[in-house]
């Protein structure tokens, strides 16, 4: 191979990695956080989850990032481990589209000599855009450069000598080439780049269709790379879903290895079926082996998932303990959306706390004061650009407002000292139990039904503690200025009361704070309840 198909080739595959990410993020720029909301909601089962994944990989171009983004979800508590491991099924399966444009518009429809103009005007507008024009300009850059460096890779590839006569045969030969496959998509990154230089070297003829069956096969595997990368010191819920991937891409490669002559004489009658026996056949081998493998693992789909989870063991798996840096990689909105579930389950702690203690037993409810500083790290980690839209600002900052009522609360359960049998107290702890109780029914559930009456009661009762404080506190300093009451009862008493008021004020505030950073209704809801609370 001579430096000039070396620079050739190396320009062209990086054009195309360029392409393919300019044309991924383009595509969830235009979407907006639309399609992460409509993967979460649409994932209710394993046939919707399925193809959920696939729909969601396809618009994206990008296995990795769906994987990533469910991920994220899995870590957030937004799906269940058996969703998740439909969605990487759906995923696998959704990722061959990228094989398809590659095939017929690369090497069918030679859509090249519109790729510079694509390239010019997706450049103007990405860099004079805003919004959803800038995200048009990525996928006009990206579809440009992505066909361009194809161009520059079938110039390279002419004068590549790939050395595998003889392999591709036998078994030995089949295996390595699949290693090589592995290789190849490890060391670009991206199972795109290496399937297009596959496409590539077919086209120019220095590799055989067998030879190009095995090592996309391998490439399947390893796009499990970036699966594996998340799991390094991620959360018990990553590990499950990088886990699940790994496997069955694996798996799915090996059985296709085995079946790989059945498998490739199907995809030769489909390429023959469309007039081609090469690129085309070669795209439809990649769905077809990727097919067979849902096919196999989609009836035993709950057992796997189930597998998945004793292989990995029991951990605590508390919204708290889901927190990590997968998150962030899966959008700002849900790793806000597993911060507020966090703080969430946090307020049950304190709240159950608070009802359940009397003001003569303080102390912090198990790790609270710790899990409240993790909380607080993971939101401050998170990058600003990524929660700055103004839906995601105003929740970020009903969050902080949430944590620093939290850390009061968690202080004033932490204090010592106290008497709850004060006169007027015991009657309102009632009232207190109640409020709380209706908190954490609806805290169970995560709906919107209910937390607008809890807050409310909350808020009541807080009023009637700070009413009871002010009566309460100018009898005890009369009763003690005329001598009929002893200083050191009086002053716990006070005291008693002081906590009793701030106690319940912060945990008022906590779960009001909570409500409006909950992701429900209008804002002219959330106004005409602000407005009802403070009535």
């Amino acid at each position: 191979m001579g430096m000039d198909s070396m620079v050739a080739l190396a320009g062209g595959l990086g054009m195309f990695l360029l392409g393919i990410h300019h044309l991924t993020e383009g595509l969830k720029g235009f979407a907006g956080d639309s399609l992460r909301r409509g993967l979460q909601k649409l994932v209710s089962g394993k046939w919707s989850g399925l193809v959920s994944g696939a729909i969601f990989t396809a618009l994206v171009q990008s296995s990795s990032a769906a994987i990533l983004t469910v991920i994220g979800f899995v870590s957030a508590g937004l799906v269940t481990h058996a969703q998740a491991v439909a969605v990487v099924l759906g995923a696998n399966l959704g990722t061959t589209a990228t094989t398809w444009l590659v095939a017929v518009l690369g090497f069918k429809v030679k859509i090249t000599a519109a790729a510079l103009p694509m390239i010019g005007l997706g450049g103007f507008l990405w860099l004079l855009g805003k919004g959803r024009v800038r995200a048009v300009g990525a996928v006009l850059a990206g579809f440009g450069l992505l066909f361009t460096g194809i161009e520059y890779l079938q110039g390279g590839m002419a004068g590549v000598e790939w050395n595998l006569e003889g392999l591709g045969g036998g078994p030995g030969g089949v295996w390595l080439l699949a290693g090589i496959g592995v290789v190849m998509t490890i060391v670009m990154q991206s199972s795109s780049a290496a399937g297009a230089t596959t496409l590539v070297a077919l086209a120019a003829g220095t590799l055989t269709l067998e030879q190009a069956f095995a090592m996309v096969v391998g490439q399947n595997i390893g796009t499990t790379a970036t699966a594996a990368l998340a799991a390094v010191g991620g959360g018990l819920a990553v590990r499950r879903t990088a886990l699940a991937h790994i496997l069955f891409n694996g798996i799915t490669g090996v059985v296709a290895l085995f079946f790989l002559t059945p498998l490739g004489e199907a995809a030769r009658w489909l390429g023959d079926r469309m007039g081609d026996e090469g690129v085309l056949s070669l795209a439809a081998f990649h769905t077809l082996f990727n097919l067979a493998g849902v096919i196999l693992f989609f009836p035993w789909l709950n057992r796997f998932a189930r597998m998945v989870e004793w292989m990995t063991g029991r951990g605590k798996v508390s919204a708290v303990a889901r927190l990590d840096d997968t998150l962030a990689k899966a959008g700002g909105p849900v790793a806000m959306e597993a911060a507020w579930r966090a703080l969430v389950d946090l307020s049950v702690t304190a709240l159950r706390s608070l009802a359940d203690r009397g003001p003569e037993q303080r102390k912090p409810p198990g790790d609270l004061p710790t899990e409240i500083l993790k909380v607080a790290d993971f939101i401050h980690g998170l990058r600003v650009e990524a929660t700055d839209p103004p839906s995601m600002s105003e929740r970020r900052v009903r969050l902080w407002h949430a944590l620093d009522h939290l850390r009061r609360l968690a202080a004033d359960l932490a204090e010592a000292g106290g008497g709850s049998a004060e006169s007027g107290i015991v009657e309102e702890m009632e009232g207190e139990r109640k409020a709380i109780a209706m908190w954490l029914s609806w805290a169970g559930g995560r709906s919107a039904e209910g937390g607008d009456a809890a807050v409310l009661e909350l808020a009541r009762c807080s009023e009637r503690f700070a009413a009871l404080r002010k009566e309460r506190r100018a009898e005890l300093l009369e009763h003690l200025g005329r001598g009929a009451a002893r200083p050191e009862e009086t002053l716990a008493s006070l005291e008693a009361l002081r906590w009793l008021d701030g106690a319940h004020y912060h945990a008022w505030r906590l779960a009001d704070s909570l409500w409006n950073a909950a992701e429900r209704g209008s804002a002219e809801a959330l106004c005409g309840f602000s407005q009802q609370v403070e009535a």
